[in-house]
């Protein structure tokens, strides 16, 4: 089984991570680390920095996943701020901004940003979505789940995720998993 470090703090996302890459042949072991989060406006920016300076310190193969999210009514808004637009804004807040716009899509940017001794990989995925006009289900993680639609039936992220990976992210992560697998 293939061994690969995880740089992230959140405990669930390892654990959905874990769960995916395990059947894969890969083990994740998680490394939580006080790396520095570099503003910009790409995430495949922000994962780079952070694979390297996780690298820099652990000296052994990793990967980071990153997110940002894109509202082209708001002009791109939140982008790869959405971490800190969840501690600043409201479910409201968000609705208040939407209220006139035709336009409801968002974009997700996953990135993952491998990186050992040699190598360097990043993947990303884009998923359009839509804002609901209204939060929809529960969630005990960020609010926007509750706002954000992925689905035909108009149904939000926070009411059809349970565990696992959502249909959306299984294309980014089978693609790494299978990545990982070929050396």
């Amino acid at each position: 089984m293939k061994k690969v470090s995880y740089v992230s703090g959140n405990k669930d996302k390892f654990k959905n991570a874990s769960a995916f890459m395990r059947p894969q042949g890969i083990d994740l072991g998680q490394e939580v680390l006080g790396l520095d989060e570099i503003q910009a406006e790409n995430s495949v920016e922000i994962a780079q920095k952070k694979a390297r300076q996780a690298f820099d310190l652990l000296q052994k193969p990793l990967f980071v996943n990153d997110a940002s999210w894109h509202i082209p009514a708001l002009g791109g808004f939140p982008g790869p701020f959405m971490k800190y637009m969840v501690k600043w804004l409201t479910e409201e807040d968000i609705l208040n901004l939407m209220r006139d716009k035709t336009d409801r899509t968002i974009v997700l940017s996953d990135t993952i940003a491998y990186k050992d001794q040699n190598t360097e990989k990043v993947f990303v995925r884009e998923v359009k979505g839509k804002l609901l006009s209204a939060p929809e289900g529960k969630t005990d993680g960020p609010f926007i789940t509750k706002l954000i639609c992925f689905s035909d039936d108009n149904r939000s992220l926070a009411s059809v995720r349970s565990s696992g990976f959502t249909e959306r992210e299984v294309p980014l992560w089978q693609e790494f998993a299978d990545w990982v697998n070929s050396f």
